[in-house]
Parts: structure tokens; sequence; C-alpha cells
């Protein structure tokens, strides 16, 4: 019993002098936050042009639906159940997913051409302002 004494306060004395060895506490946390910061990537919000976001979304969404129609109803008015080839419109269905593919082709060209405004970044100790440059 005297040995688990000796060893619980043993154990209470170096838990009590690491803490004290730690320095100084706020130092710590800014030195933290400081390192947290500069790993964070700098905000790059989506912007596409409205010459690629109106006529991309438009196919976009007018191909899926395209798509929904073709595949799903059938002639009878029914969802369709076994087989898919002959019940439903595959053609229609087929053509309604390369207009949704030409859509997104727009809006994928639209966010890579895209000529936004600089990114503006704001943090505890002051505001970063990027933009980036490609030729």
């Amino acid at each position: 019993m005297k040995l688990v004494r000796v060893f619980v306060a043993s154990l209470a004395i170096t838990g009590i002098a690491s803490s004290s060895l730690a320095g100084d506490l706020q130092q710590s946390i800014a030195k933290a936050a400081s390192q947290q910061e500069q790993a964070r990537p700098p905000a790059n919000p989506l912007h596409i042009d409205k010459e690629y976001l109106i006529p991309g979304a438009s196919l976009f969404v007018v191909g899926l639906t395209m798509a929904v129609y073709g595949f799903l109803h059938t002639s009878g008015g029914e969802f369709v159940s076994g087989q898919v080839s002959t019940e439903s419109k595959t053609g229609v269905g087929a053509a309604g997913l390369a207009v949704a593919g030409a859509g997104g082709m727009i809006l994928f060209l639209g966010a890579h051409r895209s000529t936004h405004a600089p990114s503006v970044v704001f943090g505890p100790h002051g505001v970063g302002v990027s933009k980036r440059v490609s030729w």
C-alpha cells in the first residue's frame, strides 16, 4: 500500500510540473492559430459568367428532364417494369443524356474561363486579397 501512495504522489507531482513547463499558454494558442491560418487555403468561390450559366443550366435541366421522361415513361402511361429497352423510349432518354452532357460541358467551360473578382479573405488579424492569374 505504501508503494501505491508513493506512485500516486509521484504521478501527481509529474503532472503538475509538466504543465508548468509548457510555457505561456497565450503564446502557444497564438502560435497554433497562426499555423492553422497558414495551412488553410484561401477561399475561392465559384463564379460563372451569365453567358455560360444560363444556357448551360438550361440545357442540363432540359436534358435530365428528357432522360427521366424517356427512360421511365411508357406508351401505356405506366412506369416501366421489367424490360426497359422495349417498354420505354430509350431514344428520347439517350438524347436527354446527351443534352444534359452538353449543358454540363458548358457549365464546366464557364467555370474554367471565369474572370471573377479577386478573392477576399477575412482573418482575425487582417484581410487577405488574392487573384488567380493564368496565361
